[in-house]
């Protein structure tokens, strides 16, 4: 009689369930839908926000996922009821990161309070995907700190508020080159310039490779007059394959480096004959009409991908007579 009387009690039962494991009712249908995921992945029906990367788990089948998404959808409602019936262990410190990459600050307050567990990982998301709120949050809360992921990713995506508070409130955490580079690759002009005068990490050749191939003739020219390390053949490969003729005439014009034989291909390919002369001069075929084979290229080539050992590369293939 008496353990029927517990469980008649509604107080006691809920007490003793709260121990066990399992999951209330109304959440069954996301655990039906998560499986029929699994029987049937596909990308496409699925939010681009619920991507594993995205919700900062390994794979469709983490067991943490219902819960990952639910931080994702900032469905306070349902991460609270899941986090009542989750094991422990299961309960991490990528479900901050989660709520990190995507900005919400609230649930983090939460779960901070839960004591649940932070890392790097959250400080550096948040500075990739530009919450500056939840960034400063972490930063005067989590003693985790970030790492260099965290300055590379603001300045690849552009976040200069970020950048200059990364700079300002952790003087400390050293970057990479990776920044500026990045940087100039995405056309972020002033996090550039920020980053030269106020960071020692610099850049890389690569810098001013990427500026020139993405087609940012401002970067270009202030890596040029700023800057040592240069360039490549790639800076100039790379602006006529994108058809940026104004940065191949500046290169021509400030640098040294000249092109590769694939710069005359890639002209060739898109009709840019008013280069033609610029890039023959780097490889001694200075009279247009000194190579039968320039001009039978330029008429009927086509492209094929030939491998090797280390990458692909473009080679010209000359059809029939």
């Amino acid at each position: 009689m008496a353990s029927l009387q517990v469980l008649v009690n509604a107080h006691l039962l809920c007490t003793i369930t709260a121990y066990q494991d399992g999951i209330f009712v109304e959440m069954l249908p996301q655990y039906a839908a998560w499986k029929q995921l699994l029987l049937r992945p596909s990308s496409l029906s699925m939010p681009a926000t619920l991507q594993p990367a995205d919700l900062v788990i390994s794979s469709l089948a983490d067991k943490r996922y219902i819960l990952h998404a639910a931080v994702a959808r900032h469905d306070v409602s349902c991460v609270e009821r899941l986090l009542l019936c989750y094991r422990r262990d299961l309960i991490t410190s990528d479900l901050m990161a989660c709520a990190a990459r995507h900005g919400h600050l609230d649930l983090m307050q939460r779960f901070h309070l839960r004591g649940i567990p932070c890392s790097s990982k959250a400080m550096d998301l948040a500075a990739t995907y530009g919450h500056l709120q939840v960034l400063t949050f972490l930063h005067v809360h989590a003693g985790e700190g970030c790492s260099d992921r965290a300055m590379v990713g603001a300045a690849e995506a552009g976040h200069l508020a970020i950048v200059q508070f990364l700079h300002t409130a952790r003087p400390e955490q050293p970057t990479s080159f990776r920044a500026m580079n990045y940087a100039a690759r995405n056309g972020h002009f002033e996090i550039v310039k920020f980053l030269h005068y106020n960071r020692p990490e610099g850049a890389s050749a690569v810098a001013m490779d990427f500026a020139a191939s993405h087609g940012h003739l401002e970067i270009v020219q202030f890596l040029h007059t700023h800057r040592h390390e240069g360039c490549s053949t790639y800076a100039m490969d790379g602006a006529v394959r994108n058809g940026h003729l104004d940065i191949v005439r500046f290169l021509h014009a400030h640098r040294t480096e000249g092109c590769s034989k694939k710069a005359l291909l890639y002209a060739l390919q898109h009709q840019l004959h008013d280069i033609l002369p610029i890039l023959r001069s780097y490889h001694g075929l200075l009279r247009p009409a000194s190579s039968a084979v320039m001009v039978a290229a330029r008429a009927r080539s086509k492209f094929s991908r030939v491998r090797t050992r280390r990458r692909y590369f473009l080679t010209a293939i000359t059809v029939g007579r």
